[in-house]
């Protein structure tokens, strides 16, 4: 079982780190501490661009991150104490993260390797419905549109609206039953697809640790799939989200952590953000020792992660990852925009070519209509937004801003409108599993557009 010791470290700390109110973590430590790290650190972002190219800026968010982390630690919500970091180890723990690491079986295995700002080597791709709940009768179509997509290198799952036509309650044996059924339905998709080998993101079903300890098993999701754990917003960790990482690692799985700031919240603006995510990723790399790490901050309103502050904060974490350690790092396109809509695809322009341009290692997406509206994803988009981050890689920075801002201008008026598009069956033709002419038209429509902005897609 490896990285016992360091887990079991962890857990002793997790028992005996000084005991914090909640409110006080949440008021003081946290959303005062971040407004103290910008103060220290003078962290502004330029508003007239989306893209931040001042590295000197972007370094002082990485050493802004680092500071805020030792002071802050990690809540863990069920002893009610601080889990505690001291400088040397924090950066034993930025040195310990993997710089490559295999993902998949076969044919399908993919070597996930860091990345540094304007890259001409691609990031991998991710992509799947993203949680966005699917019915139980289109299921395997849906995820099968996105299997049959030869640029992923990673499909995450949707989550099932019902389980046998049953509403899943979370704790109970219907999440254990509908976790196995979400690897029995997308097991049937990748075979179908004839790619069984391909790396799989899971569990979504999992509401709690039943479901992941479940899923994760004998018969479940492999070693070689990715197995999610998230922090939770902001900074805090739980006896359940650690059991998910014991279980892991004694499956020797590759452990994605995943932690989600919200724009407008405890850290403020797009500044803060980028200083949550930096400090949320190294405290997991210190707590659940993850093979990679994602993030998908949100609106608070809006829930998606094409806001332009969002993307500027991206742009300064990913260069500042990329800059100062290998972190094997990822972003996920949520768009307010759904299927059928040529917003959509402006969506996934703008944050793939952020995320490749800035040195992202995977972009991950795409979550459509930010994933709430059953059925209403499909695997066209996700096709798109690999291509986005394949076209951008090797773009400089400068270069890539006015793409993200021609694309910006696309789809920014309509963002408050929330045009959730179409679903699935009126997307694509559900027997053949092919995206329909009028679908297939716009995304022709777009890539000839956005090519003319120097996005060679191929």
């Amino acid at each position: 079982m490896p990285d016992i010791d360091r887990f079991l470290e962890v857990i002793d700390k997790a028992y005996s780190g000084p005991i914090v109110d909640e409110k006080n973590f949440d008021q003081v430590i946290v959303a005062a501490g971040v407004s103290q790290v910008i103060k220290k650190y003078g962290i502004e972002f330029n508003k007239e661009t989306i893209i931040q190219f001042d590295d000197d800026m972007n370094d002082r968010v990485w050493a802004a991150a680092i500071d805020f982390l030792e002071s802050c630690g990690i809540y863990h919500a069920d002893t009610q104490r601080l889990i505690k970091f001291d400088r040397g180890e924090i950066e034993a723990a930025i040195e310990a993260a993997p710089a490559r690491v295999m993902i998949g079986e076969g044919s399908e295995a993919r070597e996930f390797v860091t990345r540094k700002v304007e890259d001409p080597h691609p990031p991998l791709v991710g992509g799947g419905p993203i949680g966005t709940p699917l019915s139980e009768e289109q299921y395997v179509p849906i995820m099968q549109s996105y299997f049959q997509e030869q640029i992923l290198d990673i499909v995450v799952p949707g989550t099932l609206a019902t389980c046998y036509g049953r509403k899943v309650r979370a704790k109970s044996p219907l999440e254990v039953i509908s976790s196995w059924q979400e690897v029995d339905l997308v097991q049937q998709a990748a075979a179908r697809a004839d790619r069984s080998g391909l790396s799989v993101m899971g569990v979504e079903m999992a509401m709690s640790d039943l479901g992941h300890l479940s899923a994760i098993s004998r018969g479940g999701y492999r070693p070689t799939d990715t197995h999610i754990v998230a922090l939770i917003s902001e900074m805090k960790t739980n006896n359940e989200l650690l059991n998910k990482v014991a279980h892991s690692l004694r499956q020797d799985g590759v452990i994605l952590g995943f932690y989600n700031p919200i724009l407008g919240g405890l850290g403020g603006g797009a500044e803060g953000v980028a200083i949550l995510i930096l400090a949320g990723w190294i405290a997991m790399h210190l707590i659940y020792m993850p093979a990679s790490v994602e993030s998908c901050p949100t609106h608070p309103f809006l829930a998606n992660s094409t806001f332009p502050d969002i993307m500027r904060a991206i742009s300064v974490v990913s260069a500042a990852v990329s800059r100062n350690s290998h972190m094997l790092s990822e972003f996920m396109t949520s768009p307010v925009s759904g299927p059928g809509t040529d917003t959509l695809l402006y969506e996934c322009t703008a944050m793939a070519t952020v995320i490749s341009a800035c040195g992202g290692s995977r972009a991950l997406g795409v979550r459509s209509g930010v994933g709430v509206v059953e059925n209403h994803c499909t695997g066209l988009e996700t096709r798109f937004n690999g291509q986005v981050a394949h076209a951008a890689a090797g773009l400089s920075r400068e270069e890539a801003d006015q793409i993200v801002q021609k694309a910006l201008a696309r789809y920014q008026p309509v963002m408050v409108q929330k045009p959730v598009g179409i679903p699935f069956s009126q997307a694509y033709h559900v027997e053949s599993t092919q995206p329909t002419a009028k679908w297939t038209q716009i995304y022709e429509q777009v890539k000839d557009e956005v090519s003319t902005w120097g996005l060679p897609i191929k």
